[in-house]
């Protein structure tokens, strides 16, 4: 899930935010905005990554499901923007589901009630456990809060978000581990 969200941010930091006129502020915004309103480019790269994986439709549903979810109800605050020239950095504060909680507690249920997650000839079914895990995140409530420092360069009069770091997007996608 890792490489979907990668694929997804730098197809949106690509297309999306060098379009933007204004400040740096305005290229953060309207990149979160494009999650917070499913914009049909972060549905169609979310789309084109789960199609490519080994899951049933059904899974591939569920898990258009919890990330449409996930990004929809994203809040998120500008607290700060430095400006150097033609580099930026916008600090935002973002509050999302609490995946890595829900993940973790799943793991969790697993190690201690393996039995539950048996098949018919007595081995451990994986998918399960897959089923058990999906229908957690589906119902997660908990939202964790964190700070991004999002950095930007200008390039022809338009601020560009830089590619995402592994740990910002673990933060915007809720599972990042703290």
């Amino acid at each position: 899930m890792k490489k979907i969200l990668l694929i997804i941010l730098s197809i949106i930091i690509i297309t999306g935010c060098s379009l933007v006129p204004g400040g740096p502020s305005d290229a953060v915004k309207d990149f979160l905005s494009k999650y917070k309103n499913n914009d049909q480019v972060v549905i169609d790269e979310l789309n084109n990554y789960l199609s490519g994986e080994n899951l049933d439709e059904a899974t591939i549903k569920e898990y258009r499901e919890i990330y449409t979810r996930q990004y929809s109800n994203m809040s998120y605050k500008i607290k700060g923007e430095r400006i150097d020239g033609d580099k930026a950095t916008v600090t935002v504060e973002i509050t999302v589901y609490d995946y890595y909680k829900t993940n973790k507690e799943a793991g969790e249920y697993f190690s201690s009630n393996s039995q539950e997650f048996i098949d018919s000839k007595g081995d451990i079914d994986l998918s399960k456990f897959l089923k058990y895990k999906i229908n957690k995140l589906l119902d997660t409530t908990d939202k964790v809060s964190y700070t991004l420092d999002l950095n930007l360069n200008k390039n022809n009069n338009k601020w560009e978000i830089e590619p995402l770091t592994n740990e910002q997007l673990t933060k915007l996608h809720g599972t990042y581990e703290y």
